[in-house]
C-alpha cells in the first residue's frame, strides 16, 4: 500500500477534526456569553428578591422558568438515537463501498483494505444497534412520553 493511500486521508481526517473542534467550541463559548447576558440582564432589572420572587409568580415568569428547564440542543434522547443512526448509516454505507472498491479493484494490499472495511462496517453494525437498543430502553422509561404537551402537563400536575 501506497504512503500516500494512508497520510492523505488521514490528515484531511484530522484537520477536519480540528476544525470542527474549533468550531464546536466557538459556538458554546457564544451561546454560553449570550445566557451569562441575559441573566445578567433579568438580574439587573430584579433589583430586590421581592421583585424577583413576584416576576416568577407571574405568567412571564412561569413561561422564562419553563424555557430556562426544558432540554435544549442535543439533550433530548430521541435526538442523540437520531445521530447514532445517521452515524450508523454513514459508516455502513461506507464500509459497503470499501467492500465493493476491495472487490472489484485489483489493489496490491488488498488485504489492509478489507480490514479496514470490516471496522468501518462494524462501526456502523454497532452504531445501528445501539441506537436500537437505546431506543427501547427510552421507550420502556416512558422519556419519550414526557416531551412537548405532555411534559407541560406532566410538571402542571406536580
Amino acid at each position: 500500500m501506497s504512503a500516500d493511500w494512508v497520510f492523505f486521508p488521514t490528515f484531511f481526517g484530522m484537520v477536519s477534526f480540528i476544525v470542527w473542534v474549533v468550531v464546536n467550541g466557538w459556538q458554546r463559548r457564544q451561546q454560553i456569553k449570550l445566557i451569562v447576558d441575559f441573566n445578567n440582564r433579568v438580574l439587573e432589572r430584579l433589583g430586590s428578591a421581592k421583585d424577583f420572587s413576584d416576576f416568577l409568580h407571574s405568567d412571564g415568569g412561569d413561561r422564562l422558568m419553563k424555557v430556562l428547564t426544558a432540554e435544549r440542543g442535543l439533550t433530548a434522547p430521541r435526538d442523540r438515537i437520531l445521530i447514532a443512526v445517521q452515524s450508523g448509516v454513514v459508516f455502513l454505507a461506507l464500509g459497503l463501498g470499501l467492500t465493493f472498491f476491495t472487490w472489484r479493484t485489483s489493489v496490491e494490499d488488498r488485504e489492509a483494505f478489507r480490514l479496514i472495511s470490516v471496522v468501518v462496517l462494524s462501526l456502523g453494525l454497532g452504531l445501528l444497534l445501539s441506537s436500537a437498543a437505546s431506543y427501547w430502553v427510552a421507550r420502556t422509561l416512558g422519556l419519550f412520553e414526557m416531551s412537548g404537551s405532555h411534559r407541560e402537563a406532566g410538571i402542571a400536575a406536580r
